[in-house]
């Protein structure tokens, strides 16, 4: 046990091995895994990423408009990825679970370095990875593909901390220092894969001010560290007014769009994250019941008693951040860290488009794992105990990877996953109406038809049920019915291109060449671009010509 604990506090190749392995044995049971919900969106339906024709596209318009849809995302970078790997394997599953495991693994790598540079305490660093490549919070933003950008940004934006800590580390100028290029260099880039890339900016100055500034008072601290970081804020400022002007889609800084108690009173979603702390403590010490569309209504008062007990604890975390900065700085930077990384998902400061998410502790959980083996190691040296305490760790470890296998397993077919889901939301449109079209998808119109109707029942202004539950009658052979329901999606969204499509395609078979021309000139309507609707309409206007 001494020489395998000597090995593993010394020789670097090894944890990395480690590292790798764990990741692989967490999620090497999610390659078969089938791509649906979101991927649709982002990835199957998605034709700027079939034809690098769009590839201007790429950086001009949201994350989603290749599917005809608006979004506040803009992620090139991941795009970029997404379009090399469709022509690489198009549907093949396991090429896309492979690519999203492997970057979740490059950043648990990442950090593993990092941690080493900056604290020289190789067993830290070595658990503290371990916990992140493993821990079954990250399920969700490791199996479901298109959340990928929750991996690169944060392996890009790890690479930047470790190129910065090496220059600091070299006593060079920034001028004369390549590693202080690449990690300049490498924020394009994390904010280029996603949204949270933005965090850089405080991850950066938090760093440098409690761990690598050499400066002995305050003053000279901040001095030395606005010094190096002034380029990094200029590119966040820069980021930040793009996101405000040409590349704002769909209202950047409020995803709701619209005015209410939540989006009008930052004091309710002030309280509200209050009350999220409570669940995000349990995802990372108890992380059972996971799962996606979880309901959790915002915060009414001061006095609900989550909220109470969230407060206390964010109180509790600040003050020991404070309390620490000189004595004990791993404990502030872990407390800095997760809050900065937590600040966009936290709806304090922009309203998102939800409260709660697994994934959202991506990459601010880095923090609390640090803080927690920091204190795990302290306590098990002064005791003499370390050997026992990495028995421990493997057991926990082995826990994890256990719940990310069971886990994986509920993303395995479409059907399984959204008939899981809907037992802890039975309410949720988005579920029951996804749920109708894998039915469909699978030749189930029997099940698909009544899911569709709960769905329209739900919400009746939204076009997507209409169009889904007309493809169903169209295709068991019910036309009257199938014309209804496409008109009203169209009625109930002039610009929903999938009922135009259906629509002249019905309307083509039916010989019907007049209806069938005025939805071809819909679509060319809403996507000029469109060569085959254009062609089309060159043969309609044949057929309605004496």
């Amino acid at each position: 046990m001494n020489d395998l604990l000597k090995n593993i506090s010394t020789k670097r190749w090894l944890g990395t091995v480690l590292i790798v392995l764990a990741g692989m044995v967490a999620y090497h049971n999610c390659l078969p895994n089938e791509m649906f919900w979101d991927d649709d969106d982002f990835i199957n339906n998605n034709r700027y990423i079939r034809d690098f024709h769009y590839w201007p596209l790429w950086f001009s318009q949201n994350l989603v408009a290749g599917s005809y849809l608006v979004s506040n995302y803009w992620r090139p970078l991941l795009l970029i990825i997404f379009a090399a790997e469709w022509h690489w394997w198009h549907n093949w599953v396991y090429g896309w679970h492979a690519v999203a495991v492997s970057v979740h693994i490059l950043a648990a790598v990442t950090l593993y370095f990092l941690l080493n540079k900056l604290f020289a305490r190789n067993l830290l660093a070595l658990l503290t990875a371990l916990i992140f490549v493993c821990h079954p919070v990250h399920n969700e933003a490791v199996v479901y593909v298109n959340s990928m950008g929750d991996a690169l940004a944060t392996f890009i934006l790890l690479s930047s901390l470790l190129s910065f800590t090496r220059f600091r580390q070299s006593k060079k100028p920034a001028w004369a220092s390549r590693s202080y290029w690449a990690s300049l260099l490498l924020f394009p880039l994390a904010l280029l894969s996603k949204e949270t890339g933005f965090v850089l900016v405080g991850l950066l100055p938090l760093m440098d001010f409690l761990l690598l500034s050499k400066a002995k008072s305050f003053g000279g601290r901040v001095k030395q560290t606005a010094a190096a970081v002034w380029p990094f804020i200029i590119l966040g400022i820069i980021y930040v007014i793009l996101r405000a002007t040409v590349l704002n889609f769909s209202n950047s800084f409020n995803f709701y769009n619209a005015n209410n108690a939540f989006t009008s009173h930052p004091s309710i979603r002030l309280m509200t994250f209050f009350k999220a702390m409570v669940q995000y403590t349990g995802f990372l010490f108890f992380p059972y019941q996971l799962r996606v569309e979880r309901e959790f209504p915002w915060a009414q008062s001061l006095m609900q008693w989550d909220v109470i007990a969230g407060g206390l604890l964010i109180g509790f975390m600040i003050v020991s951040a404070f309390k620490y900065w000189r004595t004990l700085p791993l404990i502030s930077f872990g407390v800095g860290w997760f809050f900065i990384a937590i600040a966009p998902a936290s709806n304090v400061l922009v309203p998102i488009n939800s409260v709660l998410y697994e994934h959202f502790l991506y990459m601010p959980m880095i923090g609390i794992a640090l803080i927690m083996v920091f204190i795990a190691l302290e306590w098990a040296e002064k005791n003499h105990i370390v050997p026992t305490l990495l028995k421990i760790f493997g057991v926990i470890m082995i826990i994890f990877c256990a719940v990310n296998i069971h886990r994986n397993c509920d993303w395995r077919t479409s059907v399984g996953f959204y008939e899981q889901l809907i037992t802890y939301r039975p309410d949720d449109y988005r579920v029951i109406n996804n749920l109708g079209m894998e039915y469909a998808n699978k030749g189930l119109a029997d099940k698909a038809l009544p899911v569709y109707l709960k769905a329209i029942a739900l919400d009746p202004a939204n076009p997507v049920a209409y169009h889904n539950i007309a493809g169903t009658y169209r295709d068991t052979g019910h036309l009257q019915l199938a014309l209804k329901n496409f008109h009203k999606a169209v009625e109930l969204n002039p610009n929903f291109i999938f009922s135009y499509r259906a629509l002249a395609d019905l309307y083509w078979r039916l010989g019907r060449w007049e209806e069938c021309k005025e939805n071809l000139l819909q679509i060319l309507r809403i996507d000029p671009t469109d060569a085959n609707s254009r062609q089309a309409l060159q043969i309609v206007q044949t057929k309605l010509t004496p």
